[in-house]
């Protein structure tokens, strides 16, 4: 029975094997891909054997054995064992390698750790060959060192056998598919239009490039006709074209114009027959390339060459020897030759003597691929007369862009260049009147302003020896003879002395009834030597040139000698000029002798101020004196005179009651005089020390305060703007304020007075406007009320001494600024402005009284004048 049972399993087990190789080869059929003949054959594998794991390995291109699917194998293993294969890549007759014991296996030795860690304990290697070969093998994995059973063996090689042919054939249709991928790759890349039709003009194919060209895709031109594509007369074109070619069986090759969306193209067909099965023409293969640019170059170079002919300019070819090639006729024009004269001559013939080897050099540059840049030269012509031409030298490429020679474009500028010149001629003498003429105005303001009569006399023959142009400039002063100038010069230029001496100038008699003398040769001037022996001068010394120097008055001041090594190097223009510079230097030495004769009026002024100021002092320092001394007896005879009313004032008869009341007042207004006198006096000496800044803003707070009664009683209001910090002295401030502000009480009218204060900067001065209802004043009293002791009214209506507004003056003119009535009429108040340094000066700024800009056009300037 246990055999039975034994059998009846064994059959068993070949059934499930024959099964499974059946399923593999339904399988095998219905795979589209290697892919899934390697999963399939895992898969059958795993079945078919007591493998736990398995893997399909192949020989890639590079000889290396690859896994290329596998099951229950890590990434590590697979890494370690890449490459090993009991067999090499083709071998034949090959067996299955079967290793029991996979870790007592010598020549698994090196994988022994990678076999243990992914717990392989045996392994077997079947081979997948065929008639060429081993290209891979199949891999049985199991956890435990097994004992292979024929039956697992041969199944194993079955499936091996089949999947072999199932890879090869999959491999095949790959290399089938991948080849048509490349021809369609190969005609989809072609810049050509490629195209396949049948016996009956339907296309079978069409390129990449046919589609882009026609903008149709290939679904649409398929199984179409030529005529299902392009117009009528088009169609007609290519199918008669085709029916010649299928007729004659030959290739034809043959131009067509196609229309396409930026206009007709020209293209070179070329049609050859495909054959059939019977060798008879089947269809027609097509390969057209648009020539189209090639036709138009055509057209423009034969108009090219129309150009070069007909071109005024000569346009020469020549090879690296310097041959001529080609001879336009431009060139005949220019240089007088004929093309027949010219060709196969050497380019050097236009050369002028001694410059051929230019030539040469200009065609090695051109042979190294070195720039040449266009340029101006000159050439010579047929008739040997030469003529300047600008130049254009270019290389001349073959089809291979190697460089074989240079062509030459010359155009005659001959004439160009004479109008050029006489152009830069004019320009020159241009330059040189211009030169002329800046020097002559800046030699007037500098001669003017110049009083030192040395250093006037240095750059008048300084500027006159520059516009000469000659090699030495001098100024002799007047000599006693007449017929000579001066031994030494006051003012020599363009050499040393010492060089200078060698010329003996003094020595060339001067003629008395000639002023200027100009000499294009010194040596052959019969005016210098009147029948006397010539004098010994320099023998560098030909021209010469003087002019004399005369003042107003016709004095003699002396004259300006030039010489230069060069004869007629000085021009009539020279002379007028010289002579204008004569004239100038005249004037500016007689300016330097008044200057001398004003510095001696200048000392005596100088002192005189000197004592007018110690006599201002002086005054002052009397008029504070006396104004001093006065108040004590001014106050003894006012009390007096109190003491009389209070005493006896009731028994004086009318007369001498009055008498007593002037005396009274007489000495209360010269009290109040004195002491104004004395305000204004101090002024100058309350204010020591340079001013710190100061806060308007308070200062006025503490005069509102000090003016709090005569507020209250006057029903006084002051209003202000932004007032800001200022640089003078707090009382002297707090003066002008409170003197402004109490005018406006005084001289208010029937309205309560209003005052309001503010306040403007400009540049580096505070501008204050102090506006009040009152009074008001006419303009034309503007500048008298700021005089001491001014007044516009009696003192019966308007009591004071008419002193304030000088105070404010003198206080502000401390400082460098000014006051000043804005405007002001009668019966409609008045505003005053006065300025005083600000706190921050601008750029602008400087120190006290500095600053001379103007607020405003309309108003005085804020600093003093």
């Amino acid at each position: 029975m246990a055999a039975l049972a034994h059998t009846e399993c064994k059959h068993e087990t070949e059934l499930q094997r024959l099964r499974t190789l059946y399923q593999l080869l339904e399988s095998l059929m219905e795979a589209s891909s290697v892919l899934d003949v390697y999963e399939t054959a895992l898969t059958s594998l795993l079945e078919a054997t007591n493998a736990d794991r398995a893997a399909i390995l192949m020989f890639d291109d590079d000889g290396m054995m690859r896994f290329k699917a596998w099951r229950g194998l890590s990434s590590e293993y697979r890494q370690a064992v890449t490459g090993h294969t009991p067999w090499t890549r083709g071998a034949r007759n090959v067996q299955p390698v079967l290793v029991p014991d996979a870790l007592r296996e010598k020549d698994l030795h090196p994988f022994h750790e990678a076999l243990a860690r992914e717990k392989i304990g045996a392994v077997g290697f079947i081979p997948l060959a065929l008639a060429d070969g081993v290209f891979g093998n199949l891999m049985l994995y199991y956890a435990e060192p097994h004992e292979y059973e024929q039956d697992e063996v041969a199944i194993a090689q079955a499936i091996a056998g089949h999947v072999a042919i199932a890879a090869e054939r999959a491999h095949g249709e790959r290399e089938r598919a991948r080849s048509e991928q490349r021809l369609q790759a190969i005609l989809d890349n072609s810049t050509t239009v490629i195209f396949m039709k049948d016996g009956h003009g339907r296309f079978l194919l069409i390129n990449r490039r046919f589609e882009e060209l026609f903008h149709l895709t290939q679904a649409q031109v398929v199984g179409q006709t030529d005529y299902a594509i392009f117009p009528p007369e088009v169609a007609d074109q290519l199918t008669r074209n085709d029916r010649k070619m299928l007729t004659s069986g030959r290739p034809l090759s043959v131009e067509e114009r196609i229309p396409q969306a930026d206009g007709v193209h020209t293209y070179l067909s070329v049609k050859f027959p495909m054959e059939g099965v019977d060798g008879a023409p089947a269809g027609i293969c097509g390969i057209a390339t648009d020539i189209t640019d090639r036709k138009r170059l055509e057209i423009a170079s034969r108009r090219l060459a129309a150009i070069v002919e007909t071109s005024e300019d000569a346009i020469v070819s020549e090879d690296l020897d310097g041959n001529i090639a080609n001879w336009n006729k431009g060139a005949e024009r220019i240089f007088g030759y004929t093309a027949e004269e010219a060709i196969g001559k050497s380019i050097s013939m236009l050369a002028p003597p001694g410059r051929r080897e230019q030539t040469a050099e200009v065609l090695r540059r051109v042979e190294e691929g070195i720039r040449v840049d266009p340029c101006e030269t000159s050439r010579m012509r047929k008739d040997g007369r030469m003529i300047d031409v600008a130049l254009t030298i270019s290389p001349v490429l073959d089809d291979s862009g190697r460089i074989v020679g240079a062509s030459e474009i010359a155009r005659d500028i001959t004439a160009r260049k004479r109008s050029e010149e006489e152009r830069a001629s004019l320009l020159l003498r241009e330059q040189e009147a211009r030169k002329t003429a800046e020097l002559l105005n800046l030699m007037g303001p500098r001669l003017l302003a110049e009083l030192n009569p040395e250093k006037l006399v240095q750059a008048v023959t300084d500027i006159a020896t520059l516009l000469t142009g000659a090699r030495f400039g001098a100024f002799f002063r007047a000599a006693e003879d007449a017929t000579k100038d001066a031994g030494c010069p006051y003012a020599l230029s363009g050499m040393s002395p010492e060089e200078f001496a060698e010329y003996r100038i003094s020595e060339i008699p001067v003629p008395l009834d000639i002023g200027t003398i100009r000499s294009d040769d010194i040596s052959q001037d019969g005016r210098l030597t009147q029948s006397r022996e010539p004098p010994d001068l320099a023998p560098s010394l030909r021209s010469y040139l003087r002019v004399a120097v005369e003042s107003r008055s016709g004095e003699s001041l002396g004259a300006l000698v030039f010489g230069h090594s060069s004869p007629a190097r000085f021009t009539e223009t020279h002379e007028a000029i010289l002579a204008g510079i004569a004239a100038h230097a005249a004037i500016a030495m007689d300016n330097a002798r008044l200057f001398e004769q004003a510095g001696w009026i200048q000392t005596e002024l100088k002192r005189s101020n000197q004592e007018l100021r110690r006599a201002n002092q002086d005054l002052e320092t009397f008029a504070y004196s006396a104004s001093h001394d006065l108040l004590e007896p001014l106050r003894t005879i006012a009390l007096s005179a109190e003491v009389l009313e209070r005493d006896i004032g009731p028994t004086l008869r009318p007369g001498e009651s009055a008498f007593l009341k002037r005396i009274m007042t007489a000495a209360h207004g010269m009290n109040s005089l004195l002491e104004d006198l004395l305000a204004y006096i101090r002024i100058a000496k309350s204010a020591d020390g340079p001013p710190p800044q100061v806060s308007s803003a308070d200062t006025l707070d503490r005069v509102l305060e000090s003016l709090d009664r005569i507020a209250s009683e006057s029903g006084l209001t002051v209003t202000r703007g932004d007032l800001p910090v200022v640089l003078m002295h707090e009382t002297q401030l707090v003066q002008i304020l409170q003197n402004l502000i109490t005018n406006s009480v005084k001289y208010r009218g029937k309205e309560s007075p209003r005052v309001h204060v503010s306040a403007a900067q400009y540049d580096a001065w505070t501008v204050f406007s102090v506006s009040d209802n009152g009074i008001g004043i006419d303009p034309q009293y503007a500048e008298q009320i700021f005089g001491l002791f001014k007044r516009l009214h009696s003192r019966d209506r308007y009591p004071g001494s008419g002193i304030g507004l000088a105070i404010c003056e003198r206080i502000v003119e401390q400082y460098g600024g000014r006051i000043w009535l804005k405007k002001s009429a009668p019966h409609a108040g008045s505003t005053f402005c006065f300025s005083v340094p600000a706190s921050r000066r601008r750029e602008t700024g400087g120190s006290i009284g500095e600053s001379k800009h103007a607020p405003a056009s309309e108003n005085p300037p804020p600093g003093g004048q």
